[in-house]
C-alpha cells in the first residue's frame, strides 16, 4: 500500500532525521550496535574499514534499504525485507548506484521466509511504530527465530517523550502518524523481547527521549 510513497520516502526520512543531525544520526547507532555483536562459532579479525565483514544481516521494514546498503558497505551480507514492491525497486536502484551487493525479499515481517538461525543480526529502524499492536510480538518472535545463537536484534524507534519534547512528539503524531505510533510508545517492549527469549536488554535514549535504541541478544 506504500507503493505511491516509494519515490518520496527518502525525502521524508531526510526531513525526519534533521533533529538527529541527518540520516547518519539514524543509521550510525543501529550499525554500531550490530558491530558490537559477535559471530557465533568462529573467530575473526575485525577490519576497521569493514567492521561487519562476515556478518549476515537482515533489515526488516527496510523501506528503500538505506541501512542495508550501509551495512553492505561495511562488509555485511545484507538482505533488505519489505512488504512493498515499490520500496524494494527504489532500494535495488540505490544499491546499484552505491556499488554494493544487497539481497532483497518481499514478505511480511511476522512471517519471515528464512530458515531458523539464518542471520547474525536483525535490525529495524522506524518500522515497528507503523505496525498493529498484536503483530509486534509475532515480529519479535520471528526475529528471534531467524537469528543464530549469539545473534543481535537492534531496534531504533520512537519512545514516549515527556515535557516539552513530549508535547512536540504528540503534535507530530497528530499530524503525521496514526494510532499505531501512539500504541507503540505505550508498549512494554522489554517484556515482549524477554518473552521471545532475548537476553542482555540494552536501551539508550536520543533527542530528549523522543527516540530509543534497543539491542538484545539471542542466547
Amino acid at each position: 500500500m506504500y507503493d505511491w510513497l516509494a519515490p518520496l520516502y527518502d525525502l521524508g526520512v531526510w526531513f525526519a532525521a534533521l533533529p538527529l543531525g541527518g540520516e547518519e544520526g539514524l543509521r550510525a547507532p543501529v550499525l554500531r550496535e550490530l558491530e558490537a555483536g559477535r559471530v557465533t562459532g568462529r573467530e575473526r579479525r575485525i577490519d576497521k574499514a569493514r567492521p561487519l565483514e562476515g556478518r549476515k544481516v537482515l533489515e526488516i521494514f527496510a523501506g528503500t534499504g538505506t541501512l542495508s546498503i550501509e551495512a553492505a558497505s561495511l562488509g555485511a551480507r545484507a538482505i533488505a525485507l519489505d512488504v512493498t514492491a515499490g520500496m524494494l525497486r527504489v532500494a535495488s536502484e540505490k544499491a546499484r548506484r552505491a556499488g554494493v551487493v544487497v539481497g532483497f525479499a518481499r514478505a511480511d515481517a511476522e512471517s519471515l521466509p528464512f530458515p531458523d538461525g539464518s542471520f547474525d543480526g536483525v535490525m529495524v529502524s522506524l518500522g515497528l511504530h507503523e505496525t498493529e499492536g498484536p503483530l509486534v510480538p509475532l515480529i519479535i518472535k520471528e526475529a528471534a527465530r531467524v537469528l543464530r545463537e549469539g545473534g543481535r536484534f537492534v531496534i531504533f524507534d520512537f519512545h514516549r517523550a515527556c515535557g516539552g519534547a513530549g508535547f512536540l512528539q504528540a503534535l507530530f503524531f497528530a499530524f503525521f502518524e496514526g494510532e499505531t505510533a501512539r500504541a507503540w510508545v505505550r508498549t512494554d517492549i522489554q517484556k515482549a523481547l524477554m518473552d521471545a527469549g532475548f537476553r542482555d536488554f540494552r536501551r539508550s535514549f536520543l533527542k530528549r527521549g523522543v527516540f530509543q535504541l534497543i539491542a538484545v541478544q539471542k542466547p
